[in-house]
Formats: structure tokens, C-alpha cells, sequence
């Protein structure tokens, strides 16, 4: 079956000797590809083969050629073009008589051939799996270039380890091994368990377990300790990888993005600024305790002395200057407590975003994996046909 869209994106060089054929050929092929460049015999054919690509940038994506012609035969000038573009399809076209030139047409990659007079549907047919083949070659070579940047930018800004089974480390990217501060080659074969924190062992790590145990993603935050005893956050997606022979969960790959370490330092500041709230408050309530002690002992004493006085007026100037502390104090705390409702909210949007750019990421990765993994499959059906024809009987008829 033809592709009419495909067929028409090529552009072809072809070269004849014979002009009846060359004219009746040359017209049907003209309706059928982008662009038909028609030459008169070898000689011709590789000259203009050149001035296109080299000085017109014109890129030929197929040769038809018959073989027997003046000024280099087709099979000489296939020979000088392979050596620009090792890869471009070559279809002779051959006349029984000329089996002699088949052997050669073999060695220097002919693609395939049609016998004269010729058919024109065989031919397009021939045309068509030759450049699709290498179409998909170099649509496979694209998304694995396509994949291999995609890889650096995601290694460039996030923490990736790849773990087996027994939740051993394989694998561990440079970024990782820095937030680590350790090499790859110390990390490999350690157990993650043993470089998470506590908290985490207590909190999420079980969940995590469950999950990919259960072939799920999961993701949420892990605190890690490194070598030297700092902590750090990762929000970290989790991502079981299964053997699709046996259906096995063979381990998983943790892909994380440090998490803002600003809100921690808002709620220990926090955390501070009701401490010192609460002495003050010990602070208000000793010094009441103290103005009241006096005001008693001068009742019952029934004398009011310039000491006692004295020493009243400046407990009462010493109270009043902690309630003024413990009311700048609640003000401090309110007005962090507003920055870090800001800052939640602020950081649950960056996370909303980071989220739906790292599962977008995720979504494209996997597209281009199972696209790749198609193309290979096209690539190696093909080429399955390809073999089938084995030179006897590609060439000799």
C-alpha cells in the first residue's frame, strides 16, 4: 500500500540513459514525489548529485539509476555518492543481460533493484520501505538525542538514584552525590534506609515501601542526613521500575527536587519568639507577684516610706517595660506568622507548579520512551524483511 503524504515529502535524483524510458518513467515519478531530478547518464547524475547538495543545499533523499550508461555507469556514480551519504536508498534498474553488475551492486550497498521493462507499482513499493527505514533510523536517532538532552536537564536540576530491589543503591547522579557529599562509587551498595533521617524513617519511608511494592509512584518529602551531618529535604518522586518478563518490581528511580528550607527557618524563629513570649510572661507575673508583696507589707506595716515608694515606682517602670517586650513580642509573632502563611502559600504554588512540570516531564519522558520503543520495533520489522531478501534473490532473477 502506498503512502501518497509520505511519498510526496521525497525528493529523488533520477538517472537514465535510454530517453524513452527516461521521459515516460521520468513523468510518472514527477506526479508522485516532491522533486525529480532527471539526468541523462552517469557522469551527469554525480555532477548535478553534487551541485545540489553542496551548492544549493538540496538534500536527495532516494537514487533510481539504471546500471549500463556512458560517462560513468550507475553503479560507478552510486559508488562516488555513498561516499558523501553512506546512507542514501540506491534502486537500479536492470535489464537481465546485466547480471554481471549484481555481485558489485551488492558490495557497494545497493539497496535494491527492478527489473526493465519496468513496474512501476513494484518500484514505488521498493522506494517507499527503503526510505522509510531510514526515515525511522533517523527518527530514532533524534529521540534518543531528543532523550539523552532531556536526561542532562532533568540530572542538572534534581537529585536522581536508581535502587534495586533490596532498596540498594545502583546508581547515583552527581547532584545527589553532592548533596551527599560523597562519591559515587561510596554510595553504590549502601541502603537508602541509612542515609534518611529518623523523621522520615518514621513518617514516610513505610509508605514509600508499600507503594512501590505495590508498583505505584509515590511522592512526598524525605529528609536525608549526609556524611558530614547536614540535613536536607527532598521532594522526591518515587517510581517503581518493572520487569516486563517476569512482572517483578526490580526496584525504583527517586527523582527530587530540594525542598524551600525558608519555612523551617520561619517556624524555628517562630518557635524562638514564643519562648522568649513565655519568659516574659514568667517575667510580668513575678514582677505583679512583687509590687503586690509590697503594697501588703506597707499596709500591714502601716508606713510608707521613700524607699518603699521608691522601690515600687521602679517595679512598676520595670513591669510596665515587660508588658511593653511581651506586646512587641506578640506583634513579632503575628506579623511572622502572617510571613509564613504567606510563605505556605507561596511554596504550595511553586510545589503545584514543580509538580505539574515534573509530571508533564514524566508523561513527555514516557511518550518518548514508548516512541522509541515503536520505532525500534518498526526498525527491526523491517529490517526482518530486508533479510528475507537475501542476495540471491534480491539480484539474480
Amino acid at each position: 500500500m502506498f503512502d501518497k503524504e509520505f511519498l510526496k515529502t521525497l525528493t529523488v535524483l533520477y538517472v537514465e540513459d535510454d530517453e524513452t524510458i527516461r521521459k515516460s518513467l521520468g513523468n510518472i515519478l514527477d506526479k508522485i514525489f516532491k522533486e525529480v531530478v532527471i539526468c541523462i547518464d552517469g557522469g551527469d547524475g554525480l555532477s548535478t548529485y553534487q551541485k545540489y547538495t553542496q551548492d544549493m543545499d538540496i538534500r536527495f533523499d532516494v537514487i533510481i539509476s539504471d546500471i549500463n550508461m556512458p560517462n560513468l555507469n550507475g553503479l560507478e556514480m552510486i559508488k562516488e555518492i555513498k561516499k558523501i551519504d553512506a546512507d542514501i536508498p540506491a534502486i537500479v534498474t536492470t535489464a537481465h543481460g546485466e547480471a554481471n553488475y549484481l555481485l558489485e551492486a551488492i558490495k557497494i550497498g545497493v539497496s535494491g533493484y527492478t527489473l526493465k521493462p519496468i513496474n512501476t507499482k513494484e518500484l514505488l513499493i521498493t522506494i517507499q520501505k527503503f526510505c522509510e527505514i531510514k526515515r525511522n533510523q533517523k527518527i530514532i536517532a533524534e529521540t534518543e538525542e531528543q532523550l539523552s538532552e532531556y536526561m542532562s536537564f532533568i540530572n542538572s536540576m534534581s537529585t536522581i538514584v536508581k535502587l534495586d530491589d533490596k532498596e540498594c543503591i545502583t546508581e547515583a547522579n552527581e547532584f545527589f552525590c553532592a548533596m551527599m557529599e560523597q562519591e559515587e562509587d561510596q554510595l553504590i551498595g549502601l541502603n537508602i534506609v541509612s542515609l534518611l533521617h529518623p523523621d522520615s524513617i518514621a513518617n514516610h519511608f513505610k509508605e514509600l515501601r508499600a507503594s512501590i511494592r505495590s508498583g505505584e509512584t509515590w511522592r512526598g518529602k524525605l529528609k536525608f542526613i549526609s556524611s558530614l551531618g547536614e540535613n536536607f529535604v527532598l521532594r522526591s518522586s518515587n517510581i517503581p521500575m518493572k520487569n516486563i518478563d517476569t512482572d517483578h518490581i526490580d526496584g525504583y528511580i527517586s527523582i527530587g527536587y530540594l525542598a524551600d528550607e525558608e519555612e523551617a527557618e520561619k517556624k524555628q524563629t517562630i518557635s524562638k519568639a514564643k519562648t522568649n513570649l513565655l519568659e516574659q510572661k514568667h517575667k510580668v507575673l513575678n514582677l505583679n507577684k512583687q509590687v503586690k508583696t509590697l503594697k501588703t507589707k506597707s499596709k500591714q506595716l502601716d508606713f510608707t516610706t521613700y524607699e518603699a515608694e521608691h522601690a515600687i515606682k521602679l517595679l512598676k517602670e520595670a513591669l510596665f517595660r515587660e508588658r511593653q517586650k511581651t506586646s512587641d513580642l506578640h506583634i513579632q509573632i503575628n506579623h511572622y506568622e502572617d510571613d509564613i502563611k504567606m510563605l505556605r502559600e507561596r511554596l504550595d504554588a511553586v510545589a503545584d507548579l514543580e509538580h505539574a512540570k515534573r509530571t508533564d516531564s514524566l508523561k513527555r519522558l514516557n511518550d518518548l520512551q514508548k516512541e522509541y520503543a515503536a520505532l525500534q520495533d518498526k526498525l527491526i520489522a523491517a529490517q526482518s524483511q530486508i533479510n528475507k531478501l537475501t542476495p540471491k534473490s534480491e539480484f539474480i532473477e
